[in-house]
């Protein structure tokens, strides 16, 4: 009985065909997706001065923004804010600028220097 058992075992599929592949892929990204957070508006209040004191100061941030299910994380300085578009420009180390909305901001700190 066992050496049936391990007989079988040798003939079953030993690969993925890629299809598959990816399909198992995106099952596991979509259970490790968040649902956007809710923040109070103590924490928005909060996030306002961190960034208005950082922008006064051109002193740089650590930001994690919500982004399709997941956090992102951008460090940089802010250049601009555009109240119009409810989003700011932040400048990376790198002089990319990345675009973060307000809507999408879960926490911001400041970086730490060194």
């Amino acid at each position: 009985m066992w050496n049936e058992e391990k007989d079988q075992n040798r003939w079953q599929m030993k690969f993925i065909l890629p299809e598959h592949n990816e399909a198992l892929r995106q099952l596991h990204l979509a259970k490790q997706k968040i649902d956007r957070p809710v923040l109070s508006e103590e924490q928005v209040g909060e996030f306002e001065f961190v960034i208005s004191s950082a922008v006064s100061e051109d002193l740089p941030l650590d930001f994690e923004v919500y982004d399709d299910g997941f956090v992102r994380e951008v460090s940089g300085r802010v250049v601009y804010v555009d109240h119009l578009r409810k989003e700011f420009r932040v400048k990376d180390n790198r002089g990319d600028t990345n675009f973060v909305k307000f809507a999408d901001l879960i926490n911001v700190k400041n970086a730490p220097s060194g």
